[in-house]
């Protein structure tokens, strides 16, 4: 089983009645990478000669073993390389919508077959591709598939999520989560879900950046007495958007904190947040988070990345009462 635990009810629904599945289907929720794995094993599923009694693909099928490479009935749909435009160079133009809709008038190689055509992150899709797939969605070949994912659906022409099925593939519980860490030998991971939005993978996936977490934590903590010569340029390894980021979620648990007694994305240091709590003024703070709103809009552009860390670590220093 590829799928994650806690998509397994999605998908057992979805399969219920596989050979009435609606033509068109739009995957969302909360990770753009959990919901690409599952259309993408949904897709093998749909094509593999010989499925398990969970519907899950055998691996083992010709039809399988074209998955490896490259499916006679399934085409993914990306941008059109041959248009030479920097600026929306990760587009999906008409053309090549329309070279889907073409792949979908073939005859499939199975009898009875599926084609299958597959829109990863669906958004990137422009107008006129929207348009020109609104027309083969509306009015279907027989016996085709087209699944689209996108994180949020609102990014989406009206027209087109009007005509498909949604469904929205959740994320996990917090027990579930903590299962998933704990069977992938990652429990000591545990303490940073909620800094992760409580996504086991993305937490995996950021898992040798937590040394550099607790760096700058190690820093944060001491409020008013922190040492600016302790700001070390290895803070940027990963972008001024990431340590931004980090900021960020750390003001907020204070003003959290100072406002509600709450805490959300550093339960394990709660009591930390709490002191600084105490000894931050509230209006500092609130202008604090302003400023690091106003460095994430131009983070990932060339900018000083040092004059603007040095910058956010010094206001935030002026947050506490001397």
């Amino acid at each position: 089983m590829n799928i994650y635990p806690w998509q397994l009810s999605s998908w057992n629904e979805i399969l219920l009645n596989k050979t009435k599945m609606p033509h068109a289907q739009i995957f969302f929720g909360h990770k753009t990478e959990e919901i690409n794995n599952f259309v993408n094993e949904l897709s093998k599923s749909l094509l593999c000669s010989q499925p398990d009694n969970q519907n899950f693909a055998c691996g083992i099928c010709q039809d399988c073993l074209w998955m490896e490479t490259n499916h006679p009935d399934l085409k993914i749909v990306d941008f059109d390389s041959s248009i030479d435009d920097s600026s929306n160079s990760n587009l999906i133009n008409v053309s090549s919508a329309r070279d889907a809709i073409k792949f979908l008038e073939l005859t499939s190689h199975q009898k009875n077959g599926k084609k299958i055509v597959v829109i990863y992150d669906a958004e990137r899709l422009t107008i006129s591709a929207s348009n020109a797939l609104l027309k083969t969605i509306e009015e279907p070949p027989n016996n085709c598939l087209i699944f689209l994912t996108v994180k949020n659906i609102a990014n989406l022409l009206p027209t087109i999520t009007s005509r498909c099925r949604l469904i929205y593939l959740p994320k996990p519980s917090i027990d579930a989560a903590n299962d998933f860490l704990k069977t992938t030998s990652n429990e000591d991971l545990i303490d940073y879900l909620e800094f992760f939005n409580n996504s086991p993978i993305e937490l995996i996936n950021e898992k040798e950046n937590i040394s550099q977490i607790n760096t700058v934590i190690n820093e944060l903590k001491k409020g008013e007495k922190i040492d600016l010569m302790n700001i070390n340029a290895s803070w940027l390894d990963n972008g001024l958007n990431w340590i931004i980021n980090l900021l960020q979620k750390w003001s907020y648990e204070i003003l959290l904190n100072k406002i509600s007694q709450g805490y959300n994305y550093f339960p394990k240091y709660k009591n930390i947040i709490n002191q600084l709590s105490l000894n931050a003024d509230l209006k500092r703070l609130l202008m604090y988070q302003k400023t690091l709103n106003e460095i994430k809009t131009y983070a990932q552009k060339p900018v000083n990345k040092e004059i603007n860390l040095n910058s956010a670590m010094i206001e935030y220093k002026k947050i506490f009462i001397e």
